[in-house]
């Protein structure tokens, strides 16, 4: 119990953590998902924003990590507490990270429009052609721990089934015990192995898609920021591919337990199975803070001035829904790159953007249904 409400207390500090330092992660020129000219970064309009955004959401995510730790202290040894605590603590932060950011977006936008922030100013875009002639390799040595741990896990599972029960424990309550078997075949012993495979292709085809990412340049700097991007996906495809490792280790945690090779407590599961995938995010997190969205705070030598431009990024705000959900009907993209956060979103406005999020729907339902 005192393992699992501390990787709960942990993940919650981080998010808290995360969503106090993501105005700081922003390209300058998208201050809470507005799209506005480099020169106008600095307005104290803008400044008083991200104090006032983080002033709340601060103790708010603090005020909410400590009541799901109490509740779940209080609850006791509560499946269903266990089970509803954090989804119920993660929802709260959504929404309260929600609430914040969309006032601090309608105030800058706000400035922006009464202030004629791009009145008489040139605007344009920037694209790096050399991305397409010359991309980024993939780093195929930083997939080789993920294959390495699904190999050994698939190895050690078949020297272990011969000697396997009748039944396997397939699920554990929140206090470690079991409450649900299957019968012994090849499908459920290897379940933790095709998991592994599952985790490794899709992290590894994700690495691909960010390599290959549409661009998010500054137009009044396209040099240094098209250097700044192709740091930005080198490392993120990086850090999904040692993202697959840890999980794949966690996931070889579970096939010992399963395996009868481990015993089995809340404690022992909190450090085999959650200490490792929240190390994996500890490096994703890591990654995203140094490089900041699409490379923003990645150092570039400009001091020659060399590159610079007196355009702005184009204003393109009309597209963006609250600075969050882009809808571009004559923009092919499925995914572009976010305004607010890190990595990419999708684009509701194409029929592939439509398409790829029917099918997330339908596997988040169907994982539902599973787990239940």
């Amino acid at each position: 119990m005192t393992a699992l409400v501390l990787v709960q207390a942990a993940a919650l500090l981080l998010l808290t953590g995360l969503a106090w330092a993501m105005p700081g992660l922003a390209q300058p020129s998208l201050p809470f998902g507005v799209r506005i000219p480099g020169d106008r970064a600095g307005e104290p309009v803008i400044a008083a924003a991200v104090r006032r955004y983080r002033a709340r959401v601060l103790p708010g995510g603090l005020a909410t990590a400590a009541a799901a730790t109490a509740g779940t202290l209080l609850a006791g040894r509560s499946a269903l507490a266990l089970a509803v605590v954090p989804p119920c603590a993660v929802a709260a932060m959504v929404a309260l990270c929600w609430s914040v950011y969309y006032r601090a977006h309608r105030t800058v936008a706000a400035a922006k429009a009464e202030h004629g922030w791009f009145d008489r100013v040139p605007q344009g875009i920037a694209v790096d052609t050399a991305l397409r002639t010359d991309p980024e390799r993939y780093p195929w040595a930083w997939a080789l721990p993920a294959a390495v741990i699904t190999a050994g896990t698939a190895v050690l599972g078949a020297v272990r089934y011969p000697a396997l029960p009748a039944t396997l424990v397939t699920h554990w309550d929140g206090n470690g015990r079991a409450d649900g078997r299957a019968a012994t075949t090849v499908l459920t012993a290897f379940t933790p192995v095709l998991l592994q495979a599952a985790v490794g292709a899709l992290l590894a085809g994700s690495a691909v898609v960010a390599l290959r990412s549409r661009q998010s340049l500054d137009a009044e700097h396209p040099r240094a920021s098209a250097a700044q991007h192709r740091g930005f996906v080198r490392w993120t495809a990086r850090g999904l591919l040692v993202l697959a490792a840890f999980v794949n280790l966690s996931l070889l945690g579970t096939a010992l337990t399963m395996w009868g090779l481990l015993g089995h407590s809340a404690a022992q599961d909190a450090a085999l199975t959650g200490l490792p995938v929240l190390l994996g995010v500890l490096v994703v997190v890591f990654i995203a803070v140094r490089t900041g969205a699409q490379g923003s705070r990645l150092t570039v030598d400009e001091s020659d001035g060399a590159g610079r431009t007196a355009v702005a990024n184009r204003d393109d705000d009309r597209y963006w829904k609250a600075g969050v959900l882009y809808v571009n009907r004559d923009d092919p993209s499925v995914f572009v790159p976010k305004r607010f956060g890190i990595g990419w979103t999708i684009n509701f406005g194409s029929r592939g953007g439509q398409l790829v999020t029917v099918l997330l729907l339908v596997a988040l339902l169907t994982a539902v249904l599973l787990l239940n």
